[in-house]
This record gives structure tokens, C-alpha cells and sequence, in this order.
């Protein structure tokens, strides 16, 4: 792929754009002064160094915070992934890929008093991918993986009817990070542990940074059960998400592919230290065309089911140190540090897909080491399995047949500052791409996040 000069009045417009719909909020008419009261004297905070403070660019004045608690906040960060792959029988490269983001939401509830929000994303993303079109692999070893792009990612408003039980959520948007990802892109590096499954992508459901127009309806189902809710969306698909609508605006071209849908039944464990999500959950398309690529049979439409569970299962026992005497000593649960599980399950027909099922599991531990409180550690496995009809495909090129793909991670995030991550990454593939022929394959890389 060739590279691309970057389009910088884009990203400065997209990066600015958070200015210009937030600060004209901020403006506030100094109150008047009254010479007849008692005048209280100012007592200066302490300012934040450059290595404590949230943001690098810092907190624009005490302008970003005041925002903030108005409802308007910002995010811009920089996301970088350097990998190589050292063994195995392909050819060996070293890739570069970033991904630079800005955005901006609007809570209305604290702005001006009514159930909305708003909220826009633009990236620019840049370099090239480490992809399994390079190893020949079914996982991505980068959960940024994507296109050289400049882009409008997210574009919607969310409004909240009967005290936020049903909320409404029009515009462009990514289900796939509301049906069927996990929370864990914090810490693992893989795509399939770090985002979402590849098998949830084959029903062509819109993805960050390729967000698509539709609709999600999320109900709170808390009156029945506190923590239960219900969410479904319609959306529309596509052939490739970057072509034609290469900065994410051409929305002629988006309803020339037919329709995706999602339902998903989840529970948010309430009332305890020890946090739990559990979720059930499809994705489908009715009007996309699939072929099975050993018999060349043609198929309409096709869906995958997945289940969900992310949990805490350890924290920590923070002891009194100087109780006045030993019947005084107590001990709390540090609920900052601790592990967390993560478990997921993605099936589909196996006649139309590439894959016949995959399961990964993984966790992370916060503060792991003394004195590095927000550093984690983060371990994983996927297991994906070939679908019969991508075995009898590869048997009729090769004469061997495809089984099932395990990888294993390990990495560490290291964080000298709120505002900076550094986390080296070691990824092994065994049976490359379901062939246990293949030689296994060992990736190294190393991630940088910036949030400015």
C-alpha cells in the first residue's frame, strides 16, 4: 500500500473541532465586585507538573476542567504500534501503524438540564499493519489495524425518555464496540482480545474507525432486575467500509449494501466490590451474499452468536499500618489494584464463513508491583477454528486440511505519567493460520499512547 500525504488542515479542523463546539460554553461574565463585603483571600492551588498532570497539553488554564463539569469534555491521543515478526516461514517485516483521534461529547444532563448527549470522532491513521494478510494468520496482532485514513469515525445524538430506561441512539455509529467487544483494549494488543472477535465481523457490522448510519435502543431493565438491560440496533452495511467512502462522510454510497442488525441481553453486577458483566448476544445481515469457498454454493445472509463475561475476581487487602493497638487493626479491599477475567465465545455457520467458531479468554492486573500503582500486566489466549468449508477449500488447493489457530500473549503497560503508556507486547502463534505444518510465529511489539 502506498502511502499517502497526510491531509493537515483535516486534523487541524478535526482536532480544533472540540474548541470550537466547547468553548464558547465556557464564556462566563466576571461577577461583579462588592467593595462592602469581607474580601476573601485567594489561596493558589498547586499546579500539576508535567509529569503528574492529566493531559500533556495540560488542563488549557483550568478551562478543560470547568468544561468538564459543564458536560463538555474532549479526548485527543496518539496511538502507536511497532511490530515484527522474528520467526516462522513467511516473510519477516517490521510495520509501524498510528492512529491519532480527536473527540468530543456533549453531555446535555449536566449542560443544560435535559436527557442527551452528542458525541463526534475523527481519526487519521497512518503507517502500515503487521496484518494477516502478512502472516497468514486469523487474528489481527494489532487491535488499530486498519486503513491509511483520514476520517469522520463517529457522528451521533443519544436522547434518554422515561428518566434514561429507554434511550435512543441516532447518527453514524461503531456497533461492533456495543455488540460483541470487550473493555480489555487497554491492556492486550491483539485485536481479538484488545477490540472484538474476527467472527463478529463477518456479518458486516459497522466498526470503530469505520462507523456507519443506524440506530441503537438501549432499555434499563432495572426494575426487574438492577444491572439487567436489553439493547438492539439496525445499521447499515457494507463492501468495503473505506471505499468509496473514504473520509466517512459519503453516506449516498453507505445504503447501497444492505442491512446489519444487533440484540443483545446483558447484566451489570451491582452492589459489590468484585465488578461483573455478563452478555448474550447476535449479530446478522439478511440481504449480504456469501459464498462457500470449497463448493461455490451461494448463501444469503448469515448471523454469529456470542457470550460475554468480564469479571473482577481479586483485589488486593490494604492493613493498617499504625493501629493504636492490635484489636484496632483492620483491613480494607484496594478495589484501584486487582485482576481482572475476561471470557468470550463467538459461533457461526460454517458453511459461509471462514471460521467455525472462536474462544479467547484473558485478564489484566492493575499495580502488580510495588511503588507502579496504575502500571498492567495483561496475559491472553484465542483459539479460533477453521469452518469445514475453509478446510475443504484448502484441501482442494493444498491437499491438507485446516484445524484450529491458538494464540498466546503477554505484555506489560508501564506509566511514567497519566498522560503516557509504553507497553512492550509478545505474541506466539501456534499452527499458523489453522496449519500445523506451518512453523509457529513470534511477534514483538511495542505500543505508545499520548493523550494530549
Amino acid at each position: 500500500m502506498k502511502s499517502k500525504l497526510p491531509s493537515y488542515s483535516w486534523k487541524a479542523a478535526c482536532a480544533l473541532l472540540g474548541a470550537v463546539v466547547g468553548l464558547p460554553i465556557a464564556a462566563r461574565a466576571a461577577p461583579a465586585a462588592n467593595d462592602d463585603k469581607e474580601i476573601t483571600p485567594v489561596v493558589e492551588k498547586a499546579q500539576p507538573s508535567f509529569w503528574s498532570q492529566q493531559y500533556m497539553l495540560g488542563d488549557w488554564g483550568g478551562t478543560r476542567t470547568e468544561l468538564a463539569k459543564e458536560g463538555v469534555t474532549f479526548d485527543f491521543n496518539n496511538i502507536g504500534d511497532f511490530l515484527v515478526d522474528v520467526t516462522g516461514s513467511q516473510p519477516h517485516h517490521a510495520t509501524y501503524f498510528g492512529r491519532f483521534r480527536a473527540s468530543t461529547d456533549i453531555d446535555f444532563n449536566k449542560l443544560s438540564g435535559f436527557d442527551g448527549e452528542f458525541f463526534i470522532s475523527g481519526i487519521w491513521q497512518y503507517g502500515r499493519n503487521l496484518s494477516g494478510d502478512d502472516l497468514h494468520v486469523n487474528t489481527l496482532t494489532s487491535s488499530i489495524a486498519g486503513e491509511e485514513s483520514e476520517r469522520i469515525d463517529q457522528l451521533w445524538y443519544q436522547q434518554g425518555l422515561f428518566d434514561s430506561k429507554l434511550k435512543i441512539k441516532l447518527g453514524q455509529v461503531a456497533p461492533v464496540n456495543e455488540f460483541g467487544a470487550t473493555d480489555f483494549f487497554d491492556i492486550l494488543f491483539n485485536d481479538e482480545l484488545g477490540y472484538a472477535p474476527n467472527a463478529i465481523f463477518n456479518t458486516k457490522e459497522p466498526f470503530s474507525p469505520a462507523g456507519k448510519p443506524g440506530v441503537i435502543v438501549t432499555g434499563d431493565l432495572s426494575d426487574v432486575t438492577p444491572g439487567l438491560y436489553v439493547k438492539g440496533g439496525i445499521f447499515t452495511a457494507y463492501d468495503n467500509p473505506y471505499r468509496p467512502d473514504s473520509n466517512g462522510v459519503y453516506y449516498k454510497d453507505d445504503f447501497n449494501h444492505g442491512l446489519s442488525a444487533a440484540v443483545e441481553v446483558g447484566y451489570n453486577e451491582q452492589n459489590t466490590e468484585y465488578a461483573g458483566v455478563y452478555k448474550l448476544g447476535a449479530t446478522g445481515t439478511p440481504d449480504v451474499r456469501y459464498t462457500n469457498p470449497a463448493t461455490g454454493q451461494l448463501y444469503h445472509g448469515d448471523y454469529n452468536i456470542y457470550a460475554t463475561v468480564e469479571k473482577t475476581v481479586y483485589h488486593p487487602q490494604v492493613i493498617d499500618s499504625d493501629p493504636k493497638d492490635a484489636k484496632d487493626m483492620k483491613s480494607t479491599l484496594d478495589t484501584k489494584k486487582g485482576l481482572d477475567l475476561l471470557f468470550e465465545f463467538v459461533g457461526e455457520p460454517g458453511d459461509r464463513n471462514p471460521l467455525g467458531y472462536e474462544f479467547q479468554t484473558g485478564g489484566r492486573y492493575t499495580g502488580l508491583f510495588p511503588g507502579r500503582p496504575e502500571d498492567k500486566v495483561g496475559f491472553g489466549l484465542i483459539y479460533s477454528d477453521n469452518s469445514n468449508s475453509a478446510s475443504d477449500a484448502y484441501v482442494n488447493t493444498t491437499g491438507g486440511g485446516l484445524g484450529g489457530e491458538t494464540t498466546l500473549e503477554l505484555d506489560y503497560q508501564y506509566n511514567p505519567s497519566p498522560w503516557l503508556s509504553i507497553q512492550p507486547d509478545v505474541q506466539y502463534i501456534l499452527d499458523p493460520g489453522g496449519d500445523s505444518s506451518r512453523e509457529d510465529i513470534l511477534v514483538l511489539g511495542l505500543r505508545t499512547i499520548v493523550r494530549f
